[in-house]
């Protein structure tokens, strides 16, 4: 990958302070013991992920269906368009675990079928998520590589609520992407670049540039891109045709801007973002990230396929997340209630969001929020360290 542009701001952000306690227990935190203690917990069970995502793409597309005779603006066509919303948000979820075993071969026929089922008609195809290896890597992980990554408790508030409205536009983003500039990249080498690098990563850092497709990787992002653009197509006729109304067009983009408004509010919740842009051990890492493990029915709805233990996932990023209870579980049952794992726990979304607020207040009052994001610092990203980015 090119060299990026960014240059690093000056002076250099003030490093991570932890309180006290979170030292102590990080210094007699074992990342070793801890994985020893889930031996046996690593391997995926394919047939529970194919039985969750079809019965939730089942209950989408139903959901969905039932807000026509129902009515959107009655109760049940409310309550349906809720459940679909739910059930959309869980499916979609399951690109988060497809990213991370992708080098599974026993993986490949659920990475693709999902493709086809749900990423494609959504707009979402999974190359799109490639870029989160950068989000586990312990040089990359809250630095300028990280697509998924702000330093937001240390910076002003509305950088938080900037991320809880501009997902309010993506329903208009996948057909811009694959329907405008898609076809034009196509011909066009230097919108190529500009598509790859801008366009083609699932990012909340809008100054990320995303790499170009390797070799091998061609072909298949294209015909990808392809396969969106064709359904678009398919789409469009059968709109211009009438056998499907532009209500239900609209009822789709009303369906994915609050999925997306809904995965940004559990991104605020699944950090703490008090990262200084600076490399972060494995540790760390943990320590800025947030368990959620009260309530699990009403906590798996807004952190649907285990995204609810994101502290736990971040310190066994290998662990398939139909194992993450038992893995917590266990680490609950082995480690003293000071553990470091264990002061990773919130009591829920509204909890984690605002203390998120009130770090960023503290900046504020302290004066020590960083400088504007156009400084993001930046690290040259040589072509031959590209396989270290894919999750392992």
């Amino acid at each position: 990958m090119a060299e990026r542009q960014r240059q690093r701001p000056e002076p250099a952000a003030p490093a991570i302070v932890w309180e006290p306690e979170v030292q102590r227990a990080m210094r007699d935190f074992s990342v070793r013991e801890a994985h020893q203690s889930l031996n046996g917990l690593f391997k995926p069970r394919l047939a529970v992920y194919w039985a969750d995502f079809l019965c939730s793409y089942v209950v989408a597309v139903a959901s969905f269906w039932a807000v026509g005779p129902l009515g959107g603006l009655t109760a049940g066509g409310a309550a349906a368009f809720v459940v679909s919303v739910l059930a959309v948000f869980r499916c979609f979820a399951f690109i988060h675990e497809i990213a991370h075993f992708r080098a599974k071969r026993s993986f490949n026929r659920f990475r693709n079928g999902w493709n086809i089922i749900f990423g494609i008609p959504m707009l979402v195809p999974v190359f799109m998520y490639d870029c989160h290896g950068e989000h586990h890597n312990r040089r990359f992980y809250g630095t300028g590589e990280d697509a998924e990554y702000l330093p937001l408790a240390r910076m002003s508030l509305w950088s938080s609520v900037q991320l809880l409205v501009l997902p309010l536009t993506l329903p208009l983003f996948g057909p811009y992407r694959f329907g405008v500039v898609t076809p034009v990249s196509w011909f066009v080498p230097r919108v190529r670049t500009y598509l790859y690098r801008n366009l083609s990563s699932l990012k909340i850092d809008l100054e990320y540039e995303g790499r170009l497709p390797k070799p091998e990787e061609r072909l298949n992002w294209r015909l990808q891109e392809a396969a969106c653009l064709l359904w678009m197509g398919a789409v469009a006729a059968l709109v211009a045709t009438g056998t499907v109304s532009l209500g239900r067009v609209w009822q789709w983009c009303a369906l994915f801007a609050a999925v997306a408004v809904l995965n940004s509010a559990r991104l605020l919740a699944a950090h703490r973002y008090v990262g200084n842009e600076e490399e972060m051990s494995v540790v760390e890492q943990m320590m800025d990230t947030v368990n959620h493990p009260r309530n699990r029915p009403l906590a798996e709805l807004w952190a649907p396929v285990g995204l609810r233990l994101h502290a736990l996932h971040h310190l066994m990023p290998g662990l398939p997340y139909h194992n993450y209870q038992l893995a917590h579980d266990r680490l609950v049952s082995a480690l003293p209630p000071d553990s470091a794992y264990r002061l990773t726990e919130s009591p829920g979304l509204f909890a984690s969001l605002g203390r998120l607020v009130r770090e960023s207040r503290a900046h504020r009052k302290a004066g020590t929020l960083l400088p504007a994001r156009a400084a993001k610092p930046a690290r040259a990203v040589p072509s031959d360290e590209s396989d270290e980015r894919a999750v392992r």
